[in-house]
This record gives C-alpha cells, structure tokens and sequence, in this order.
C-alpha cells in the first residue's frame, strides 16, 4: 500500500486550494461594474412573476433593481446576496479584500519589530532585564486585548485611522513573538558552539548574524502566518464592535409617529471587519446573508493562514 499523505503536505494542499477560491471570487468581485458595489438600489423585480423584494438580496437571486428615483439600473445576478443597499456582495467582500491584508501585514510587521527587539532585550540582557521584560509582557497580556485595543485605537485621530490599528493591533500581539525570539536565543547561547566560538573570538552582531538568525529565521516564518490569521480575527472582532477604518451610510426608516431610526449601515470603502459593522441590526431583522458572507470569508482565510502555518512547521521539523 503507498504511503498516506503527511499532515504538512495536506495543509500546504489545503492552504493552496483555498488560497486559488479566495483569488478566483476577488477577481470576480473586482471584474463587476463600479455601480455594483457603490450604488444604493432600493428594491428590485425578480426574473420569474416581476415580484417586487426589497434588498437585502438572497443568494443566488437574478434582480433587475431600481433606485430612489425608481430608475432601472439593470439586470444583476447576485452570487452571495446584497446588503441593505442592493450592493453586491461579492463585490463588496473583493474591495474589501486588499485593505484588510494590508492592514494585517502591516500589523504584523509591527507585532515582529516590537516582539524582536523585546525578545533580544529578554534573550541578551541580565536577569534584571528579562524579570522586567516579562513582567510588562505578561501585564499588556493580562489586559483585556480587545479594551486595550480600542483604546489605543481611539487615542488616535480620526485622520490617522490606519496608524492607530497599526499600533492598536500591533500592541496587543507582540508578546508570542518576543516569547518565540527569547526562546530561540537562550537555545543557542546554551548550545557548546557558542563557547568555541566565543573562544574564537566571534562576538557582538557577528555572533548574532552567524548562529543566533540561523535559529530565528525559521521560527519566524512559521509564526507570521499565524500571526496573520490572529490579526485577520482581530479586525473582525473590532469591525462588528463598530470600530473600523472608514465611514458609513445609515440608511433611516420612519416609524410610527415620524420618528426614524437607523435600520442599516453601508459602508463606503470597504474593509473586511468594517462588513460586519451592521451584524447585529442585520441579525435583529433575520437578514443573515450580509453577515454570513463577510464572516465566512474571513473565516476561510484565516484558516488559509492556519494551515500555511501548519506546513511551515512541519517542514521546519522534518
């Protein structure tokens, strides 16, 4: 009987496969028409009987909408539904999209810088140095991560949103990192070699770059896209606390009296966290599909960085 597959090479297989369906739904979301994922239409007849139904759209639904000034805006086929406003999906997840892993690898850069240098701090320094280098990690992850974060976000200006979750998200996951790096140190500076090759008068950023990087480059590229996945999850959990980087639309209903309130909010340039902003106006009204959509893909790619994650480390130890 051949040999099954390792665990390594079925999650390299399954990071690719998801990886090609996530491309293959953006370039199809970012192929649709401007007005798709940017235009407001209030409702819409169906192909069969020309019924009318009011966005959000379901699944799968072939709509010719109309918008506030009942004008056509065409024939539309929707392949994972609207939001409140009649805008595709699709479309809205595929602009969303690029941002959101912008916004993550530069998360992620700060995470490392910042756990790099505290993990050299903790691995090279006296043992006064590590007491306290381990100390203020383990206070900042005693700390409610995502308090801190909104805090730290907040703080900011409104005119430095991208720099404020930069340093938000950043601060809240450099601790693994600084771990990981510390650990890597101490297991070299533990190791015989390092005494030959102190004998040999090798010291200082000499020794770092010959033995000590050699252990960390490794343990850093099976820690990055772990870390990519945590900050994928961590823009989700901020977006549906409606903190996210652009602004929105509310769309109002008038009630009983006049009065209006706010039955949804659409987002002008969409991230991914930001399209569950309206997640629980949506649930309260039993309008899945504008939650479940955005939810599932981040979902999906987080797992396409978990399981990258899994065949770098497997790779790492074979």
């Amino acid at each position: 009987m051949g040999r099954l597959p390792s665990g390594r090479v079925l999650a390299a297989a399954g990071a690719l496969l998801i990886t090609a369906t996530v491309v293959a739904l953006i370039a199809i979301g970012l192929s649709e028409p401007a007005p798709w994922s940017t235009s407001v239409w209030v409702g819409g007849f169906t192909a069969q009987g020309h019924v009318i139904r009011l966005p959000p759209f379901p699944i799968l639904s072939d709509m010719e909408v109309f918008n506030l000034n009942v004008q056509s805006g065409g024939r539309h086929f929707y392949v994972l539904g609207s939001d409140a406003g009649g805008r595709d999906l699709l479309a809205l997840i595929a602009r969303g999209t690029p941002p959101s892993l912008g916004l993550v690898a530069l998360v992620v850069l700060a995470r490392l810088a910042v756990g790099f240098v505290v993990g050299v701090a903790i691995g090279l320094g006296n043992a006064a140095l590590r007491v306290l280098s381990r100390g203020m990690g383990r206070w900042v992850i005693g700390f409610p991560y995502l308090a801190l974060a909104i805090i730290t976000i907040q703080a900011f200006p409104r005119s430095a949103r991208v720099p404020a979750f930069v340093a938000g998200m950043g601060l809240v996951g450099w601790r693994e990192v600084s771990d990981l790096v510390a650990e890597r140190i101490e297991h070299v500076r533990a190791q015989p070699f390092t005494l030959a090759a102190r004998a040999l008068g090798t010291e200082g950023l000499t020794f770092f770059r010959l033995h000590v990087v050699p252990h960390l480059r490794p343990a850093l590229a099976v820690e990055i896209p772990f870390q990519a996945s945590a900050v994928l999850v961590l823009l989700a959990e901020l977006g549906f606390l409606q903190v996210y980087l652009n602004g929105g639309t509310a769309l109002l209903d008038v009630g009983q009296g006049g009065a209006s309130f706010v039955s949804s909010v659409l987002v002008n340039q969409p991230e991914l966290g930001q399209l569950l902003a309206g997640a629980r106006i949506y649930i309260l009204q039993r309008q899945f599909e504008p939650v479940v959509m955005p939810a599932l893909m981040i979902a999906v790619m987080a797992l396409a960085f978990e399981l990258l994650g899994v065949a770098l480390r497997g790779r790492a130890r074979s």
